[in-house]
Order: C-alpha cells, then sequence, then structure tokens
C-alpha cells in the first residue's frame, strides 16, 4: 500500500473533513496521528473505522488555544516517532460572531490564535523536528479566503461567515506560500486546500442549502469526502514539483 508504515498527523482528524481524511488515508495504510480537542470524542471516532484499521490509528487530544500544548503535543510525538511523512491540518475555529460593527477583540483573538498561530506554529515545529526533509504539509483554507460571502444564500437576519474567519483563512493562505518557499531546498511540499461549503443538515437551514445549491454550477455542497483525492496527490511520491497552490475545491462557485 502506498502509505504503508508512513506516519500522518491530522489535526481535527476525529470529525468531518479531517475525520474522512483519516479513514481515507488508514485504508491506504498510513498510520494516523488524528488530534482533537477532546480525547473522549476519539471513542466515538473509533467506533466509525473498521477494526482492521484501528491498531493504526492513534488518536492524540490537542488543544491549539495555547502555544505550551503545542510545544508539549511535539515532545510526546517526537519520543515515540522518529520522522513524520505528512502533516494536514484541518483543525479550525469558526464560531457564531456578533454583527461586523459590533465585533471584539476576544472574537479576533481566538479566531486567529488558532486558525494562524496555531496552525503556523505547529507546521513549523513539525517540518523543523519531524519531517526535516522529504515531507509535506497540508493546510486546510476556506473559498471565502478569496470570495466575498454572498447575502443571498443566507436566511434573512442570520449573519454570513464572518470577516474574521475569512481573513483568518487568507491569513493561512499566505502562511502557506511563505513556507512553501522556506522549505522548497528541503523537498518539503506546502500547499492548502480551499474548501467550498461542506454539507451540514444539522447546521444548516433547508433556505441555505437550496441557496447555496443553486448559486453553486456543481449544484450540491460538498462532502466531507470530496477533499481525500486532492489531499492524496499533495502528499503522495507523484507529488515532487507541486508546492505553494492554492487548491479551490468548491463545486465552481470560484467561477461565477
Amino acid at each position: 500500500m502506498e502509505y504503508e508504515n508512513k506516519i500522518i498527523i491530522i489535526t481535527g482528524g476525529c470529525s468531518g473533513i479531517g475525520g474522512e481524511i483519516t479513514k481515507y488515508l488508514l485504508k491506504k495504510g498510513a498510520f494516523v496521528i488524528p488530534t482533537t480537542r477532546n480525547i473522549n470524542c476519539s471513542n466515538t471516532f473509533l467506533n466509525t473505522i473498521d477494526d482492521e484499521y484501528k491498531s493504526r490509528c492513534f488518536p492524540f487530544e490537542l488543544s491549539l488555544e495555547k502555544q505550551e500544548y503545542i510545544i508539549d503535543f511535539i515532545i510526546k510525538i517526537k519520543s515515540q516517532y522518529k520522522k513524520i511523512y505528512a502533516l494536514i491540518n484541518c483543525a479550525v475555529c469558526r464560531e457564531p460572531v456578533t454583527n461586523f460593527y459590533e465585533l471584539n477583540i476576544e472574537e479576533w483573538d481566538k479566531h486567529y490564535r488558532i486558525n494562524v498561530f496555531a496552525t503556523a506554529y505547529l507546521s513549523g515545529k513539525v517540518a523543523e523536528e519531524l519531517i526535516m526533509k522529504d515531507g509535506s504539509i497540508v493546510n486546510f483554507s476556506s473559498f471565502y479566503s478569496i470570495n466575498i460571502p454572498d447575502n443571498r444564500v443566507y436566511d434573512k437576519g442570520t449573519i454570513p461567515t464572518s470577516l474574521i474567519y475569512a481573513s483568518s483563512k487568507a491569513a493561512l493562505n499566505y502562511i502557506t506560500q511563505y513556507m512553501a518557499v522556506i522549505y522548497a531546498e528541503r523537498n518539503i511540499t506546502v500547499n492548502a486546500i480551499l474548501a467550498g461549503g461542506v454539507e451540514n443538515k444539522d447546521r444548516q437551514t433547508p433556505f441555505f442549502t437550496e441557496q447555496y445549491c443553486l448559486r453553486t454550477p456543481m449544484k450540491r455542497m460538498a462532502k466531507s469526502s470530496d477533499f481525500n483525492k486532492a489531499v492524496d496527490f499533495f502528499i503522495s511520491n507523484d507529488n515532487k514539483y507541486c508546492t505553494g497552490q492554492l487548491l479551490s475545491i468548491d463545486g465552481g462557485w470560484n467561477l461565477l
């Protein structure tokens, strides 16, 4: 199998897009370290994995809200594993916020602390101490990092995707390309996937889903599994020269 004996860290790897990538890479032979803010959630996630793959899945608790938590995580990983093959950053802060004119510093701080600083800091530590040479980093950004939200798809009276979230992802795009240049001489590729809206019936209203699909050329929202193959390419041995790319997977939204 392609990733046999390869160790891959996936932040936010026990749910959503990260959870789907974890399952996908386990089936391709990888040893996967999915992180979660609450280790109890990993037990629920492990129950969704086929028994034959569970022995290669090693969930770790990791909160990205404080630098010392990241340092402690790196120390633990270094003590158990000699080298990491790839890092996939799926963890995200996307909490409801107030109207633009009522934004407060706490809301800015939390989103930027996790989506920007923590992702950049963790990526740098992993690149320097665990990958070192010949590896890959994939960051999950958002199509809203390059598009202004279309207010027409949101229910009347609701607040569309926030400026804070979108701008934090735009910052992550820059960090991705900056790191791609810094680590190119070590053959470490760094790319980003700009994810379109992912279907989540628990959080989305019928009106939003209908309007979003009408606005999207492919007439549907993304599934959490729609990003697996792109990640696969970015971290595979087939990719020896593609780095610093911002790949928008959004069903064509960005074209209109």
